[in-house]
């Protein structure tokens, strides 16, 4: 089973951390189920600065399971948002970087709530990566952070294993995101159904999965990534896309392939693909439909190239997120 931990900050936000805790604990009660030697149960730990009672910013006290010295090693860790000036809450925990630092560097996934951002840049894992944050924030943030990328504008970001929800409720959705990663899409489509219906996604879960591959230092591979992702549906030639970035089309595939190990046409299938995706969780239009939309006009080749990259047909990948 997997350990999930909550890090509870300085007048956390009590919502804030209750609705991971309970969405996680729902996912571990679902996985433990189908666990056949319940010796080897994970769990959900809230811990925080001094492994007392979360001291909240309503004056609600939440029961806290231990500090970060607990020895267990986390699977996933989440950071709950807090209440009231920055400055107070990075004062308050000095010793929560290092912590954070050493948990990036062993792989561990980092999920930042609201404004917990602010941990994660503090604890400089943020350069030149893209995040986003709770939006009264946001002037304070880009003054102290200025080589962050924050994009204001994105409900969740992914930037190699550190993931940023700017409000409360998409962070709930990325919450079932990083469930699916480390349950299955099974266990997190259970948890969706009984907490997250009638929630409006204000995200393209697509855009969170290609983040992780722009953490690369050629600009213009980026700029055509971006154009890539905002012109998936159109017919695109790849030979106006380089000549656009003042390139041979032999020299854009090279660089493109170099930065990020696909050539360009790859990497468009995939964008497609991970559309294809979006639509077939979010919406009821038939798969010839969402083949068009995409810009993939042959169901034909779009069932054999949605199968190649996901590895099961449009119609399975539908029917287990229903």
């Amino acid at each position: 089973m997997k350990n999930i931990v909550i890090y509870a900050p300085f007048r956390a936000v009590g919502m804030s951390l209750m609705l991971i805790k309970d969405l996680c604990w729902v996912a571990s009660g679902i996985a433990a189920e189908n666990e056949s030697d319940d010796q080897h149960q994970g769990g959900v730990t809230i811990i925080n600065k001094d492994g007392r009672s979360v001291d909240c910013f309503n004056g609600s006290e939440i029961s806290s399971n231990g500090t970060i010295d607990f020895n267990v090693q986390p699977d996933l860790v989440f950071i709950a948002a807090f209440w009231g000036k920055a400055d107070d809450a990075l004062h308050h925990h000095p010793e929560l970087l290092p912590w954070l630092r050493g948990l990036h560097d062993a792989g561990c996934p980092l999920v930042a709530i609201s404004n917990a951002t602010y941990f994660l840049a503090e604890a400089g894992l943020l350069e030149n990566k893209v995040a986003t944050l709770y939006a009264p924030y946001e002037r304070d943030f880009r003054q102290r952070y200025s080589n962050v990328l924050l994009r204001q504008k994105r409900a969740i970001t992914n930037a190699e294993g550190l993931y940023c929800a700017n409000a409360i409720p998409s962070g709930c959705d990325l919450c079932i995101s990083m469930l699916e990663q480390i349950y299955g899409p099974d266990i997190a489509r259970k948890v969706a159904a009984r907490f997250l219906t009638g929630f409006n996604r204000s995200y393209a879960q697509w855009n969170v999965e290609l983040d992780g591959l722009k953490y690369h230092k050629d600009q213009q591979v980026l700029t055509a990534q971006q154009w890539l992702e905002r012109h998936y549906s159109e017919e695109v030639n790849f030979a106006e896309v380089a000549a656009d970035l003042g390139m041979s089309s032999r020299n854009f595939s090279r660089r493109f392939n170099q930065a990020i190990g696909e050539a360009p046409n790859q990497y468009l299938q995939r964008v497609r693909m991970e559309a294809a995706k979006e639509l077939l969780r979010t919406t009821e239009l038939k798969i010839i439909e969402i083949a068009n939309q995409v810009g993939t006009t042959n169901l034909s080749s779009f069932n054999k190239l949605f199968k190649k990259i996901v590895n099961m047909s449009p119609k399975q990948y539908r029917a287990q997120h229903e």
